[in-house]
């Protein structure tokens, strides 16, 4: 995904490196619609995704990363944020 911030002054290029949130969330909103037993614990919850990992340091979080994930996600008001 490409994104440009600061009024064009920051490029953000973000490519996965893992699939360990995705994974994690998955579990979390699953539903089955035939057999409860398999829902997670918010089955069918909105899932968003936002990456603050940075691939030049090995998937390391950075802090710019980091806070503009944590202002996208006020600005989305989203309930609750896991940081998996």
């Amino acid at each position: 995904a490409l994104q440009i911030y600061d009024e064009g002054t920051v490029l953000s290029i973000v490519a996965d490196a893992g699939a360990h949130g995705s994974h994690v969330a998955g579990i979390a909103a699953a539903h089955h619609p035939t057999n409860s037993l398999d829902d997670g614990v918010a089955p069918g919850a909105r899932v968003v995704s936002l990456k603050i990992g940075d691939t030049r340091l090995g998937s390391m979080e950075s802090m710019p990363g980091l806070y503009r994930a944590l202002l996208l996600a006020i600005k989305l008001k989203l309930d609750v944020i896991n940081l998996s």
